[in-house]
């Protein structure tokens, strides 16, 4: 049995960025739909959950019941080194990814779009002036047609695939648990970043407190081509049994286990719009990450504002050629800060555990230290890497490893 529907903006997936896009083509005028695969908005949480104020700002809901706890500092551990950083007046926030989505997924909804779940695109198809979707549904096929089809549906979103586009440069494997872990009550509101080779290669591995009965998640990523084994839990299951203090602090598991990907920069211009079959990617699907430090919740809204606007006012007009304005537009906001985040990744990849000590070691001079405090954004952490840059010590720290970070690809 097969359908047809017809919206002006089609909306695949509903993580943050489809939920902002969404709602924000609906404001513009449009009608609007999500396309959701899974059984519920929000699951499976693929997502450490730790989000900025400014995020939280930026979703535009009043509705917080999406808050674990306030995260008001975070102290970094390098093999023999120790870093504390607090955060007064910048606090991030520890979330249930799941609440936040349904309730992003609702304020779309008070605005005019509507959801269909359980719902996967089989294929994207070019018409005379329109985008055709072949859905599979539990029942048979269904056929969605759209002026504008927006690419929200992950890391390897099948909606980029089928428009010819390849977005991210490289990818982070991840993987998490929540048990209980046991901290020091001076510090049961700071995460805990753990840095090393032997740790996780690649990236770091975190603790993130819940705020409740000693909960916390545990987790880490890798990156594949600096890793000796291409398995991320083989990482944790090594850390939660022989790491020195998350081992010591790790009391056991409860049930929830996520996994996840996370893409790193993104290849070229006019890689996340093809204005010839009406399509715009946003969030992961269009690598809206910070490579620095993996969070894509904020980037992927505040682009998911532009995708659906830009869409709706494309959709409404007929002229495709509107969708340019994208490109440009997130660039502009954000590019040059993923940009930048890649060549930190790119460094952190080939470092050392002596130069992570090194590292530590040296940002815990005061001076240092007080800009990192005063000037330290987790949505824009270039700012104060630009100041790091200026230091004598790490100036020769990078000097030593320039020749590998130049012929590391």
């Amino acid at each position: 049995m097969s359908t047809m529907l017809e919206y002006d903006v089609v909306v695949v997936g509903g993580g943050p960025a489809g939920c902002m896009a969404a709602k924000y083509a609906a404001k513009t005028g449009a009608s609007t739909l999500i396309i959701e695969a899974d059984t519920e908005i929000g699951k499976p949480v693929q997502c450490a959950g730790l989000i900025s104020q400014r995020a939280i700002e930026e979703s535009e809901t009043k509705d917080k019941s999406f808050i674990n706890c306030e995260i008001k500092g975070a102290i970094v551990r390098s093999q023999s080194q120790e870093l504390m950083i607090k955060s007064p007046g910048k606090s991030a926030f520890a979330i249930r990814r799941d609440i936040f989505d349904s309730v992003l997924a609702q304020e779309a909804q008070k605005e005019g779009a509507e959801i269909i779940l359980r719902r996967r695109v089989k294929s994207v198809a070019k018409g005379a002036g329109e985008t055709k979707l072949r859905i599979r549904t539990a029942n048979g096929k269904e056929e969605i047609s759209a002026r504008v089809v927006i690419g929200a549906d992950g890391v390897k979103s099948k909606v980029a695939k089928m428009a010819g586009l390849r977005v991210a440069k490289s990818f982070l494997n991840c993987v998490q648990v929540e048990g209980v872990y046991k901290t020091e009550d001076a510090f049961a509101d700071f995460a805990e970043i753990f840095v090393g080779n032997t740790i996780a290669p690649g990236f770091f591995a975190w603790a993130i407190p819940l705020g409740a009965e000693n909960i916390a998640r545990i987790g880490l990523c890798i990156d594949k081509r600096f890793s000796a084994q291409s398995n991320p839990l083989l990482y944790l299951k090594r850390n939660l049994a022989e790491h020195p203090l998350i081992a010591k602090r790790y009391k056991g598991a409860r049930s929830k286990f996520t996994a996840g990907t996370i893409p790193v920069g993104v290849r070229k211009r006019g890689q996340t719009v093809r204005v010839d079959k009406g399509i715009l990617l946003v969030g992961d699907a269009a690598a809206h990450v910070k490579p620095v430090t993996g969070g894509g919740v904020y980037y992927g809204m505040k682009c998911g504002k532009m995708a659906g606007e830009i869409a709706a006012k494309a959709s409404l007009t007929g002229d495709l050629k509107m969708l340019t304005a994208y490109e440009r537009r997130w660039r502009k906001e954000i590019g040059k800060e993923i940009a930048f985040g890649v060549k930190v990744h790119r460094l952190r990849c080939i470092l050392s555990d002596n130069d992570f000590d090194t590292i530590l070691q040296t940002l815990s001079q005061e001076a240092l230290l007080q800009q990192i405090q005063e000037k330290g954004d987790i949505d824009y952490p270039s700012i104060v890497f630009h100041e790091f840059l200026k230091n004598p010590r790490l100036i020769k720290l990078m000097a030593k490893n320039i020749i590998k970070y130049l012929y590391t690809k």
